[in-house]
């Protein structure tokens, strides 16, 4: 029998057009997205919810999407959640650095439709 439980996926996104986007677009699609506004945020709800996937921007305030991705890795409960990075900001050092902490991927958002997106989680969660 098929587990009827929706896989979690975390938006660390401090835009709240994008969060709003996402949000209303992973509902349609049937995955629960789990939100945070900014890296911290995103530190204490990776550690308590334990997302199947963490979708995590990097141009943010207080701390970028780099430096939380490096204490997700630093941290046993979470150093192993898959983490795709949704970013504008591209640029060959942080592709390089981000691929040496293990992402799963690498999208820039003004190449990803939102149902991209979707489907990008749906493949790296296997749903």
């Amino acid at each position: 029998m098929a587990s009827t439980i929706k896989k979690k996926v975390l938006l660390i996104e401090d835009d709240p057009d994008q969060i709003a986007l996402y949000a209303v677009k992973f509902e349609l699609e049937g995955l629960n997205l789990i939100t945070a506004k900014n890296g911290q945020e995103g530190l204490v709800k990776a550690a308590e919810e334990k997302p199947d996937l963490i979708l995590l921007d990097i141009v943010m305030e207080e701390m970028d999407g780099l430096e939380v991705l490096k204490r997700l890795r630093r941290n046993n409960k979470t150093k192993k959640i898959p983490v795709a990075i949704l970013t504008n900001l591209i640029t060959k050092d942080l592709i390089a650095q981000a691929k040496k902490l293990k992402v799963v991927g690498f999208w820039p958002k003004t190449e990803v439709l939102p149902q991209d997106v979707v489907d990008r989680a749906r493949r790296i969660l296997k749903t």
